[in-house]
């Protein structure tokens, strides 16, 4: 009986070729035992099969059983399954160098603001025409309370601004 593998040692998801040559065999069985689970694969009484070590518990135990003349013949050969390396990703800005925890919160919040003025610019779209002026002059009046609120000599300020935005949306239409 013949039983050869190309190699005794492999990375997970790595692929071996098995070889057997059995003649005169009345039943050829392969077993795989790879720890999790253990499958058997009817075979011809010749031939290479190809398989993919994906999971193993350290070693793969391949073991081709025949049955000849009533007695059964085993040979067994045990492969070395290494683990796959962890890779570790690291976040990069959009020129490639390595950002730190700050910069991934940095990069969050922006990425959220994004996302908001996209969300309120998509939503204003849906809006009729004078809706809109009404959204952006209560949006301008808000932040006019607030900063006032912050700063009292903003005041003025804030309401010179609101009453440019109202005149030259009166003199575009």
């Amino acid at each position: 009986m013949i039983f050869q593998i190309d190699r005794h040692s492999v990375t997970e998801g790595d692929v071996v070729e098995l070889t057997w040559d059995c003649p005169g065999s009345e039943q050829t069985t392969l077993t795989i035992d790879n720890g999790f689970r253990t499958t058997e694969i009817p075979l011809e009484t010749s031939g290479t099969k190809r398989f993919r070590l994906n999971r193993s518990k350290g070693r793969t135990h391949l073991t081709i059983a025949v049955a000849m003349g009533g007695k059964t013949y085993r040979k067994k050969i045990d492969v070395r399954v290494k683990k796959m390396p962890t890779v570790k990703a690291e976040t990069v800005d959009h020129r490639g160098r390595k950002v730190g925890a700050a910069g991934q919160w940095w990069h969050g919040v922006v990425t959220k603001w994004h996302d908001l003025r996209t969300k309120i610019r998509l939503a204003m779209q849906a809006l009729p025409e004078r809706k809109q002026m009404a959204v952006k002059l209560l949006a301008i009046i808000g932040v006019a309370l607030m900063l006032t609120a912050i700063w009292p000599r903003l005041y003025s300020v804030v309401l010179t601004l609101v009453i440019v935005y109202l005149f030259v949306v009166l003199i575009r239409r």
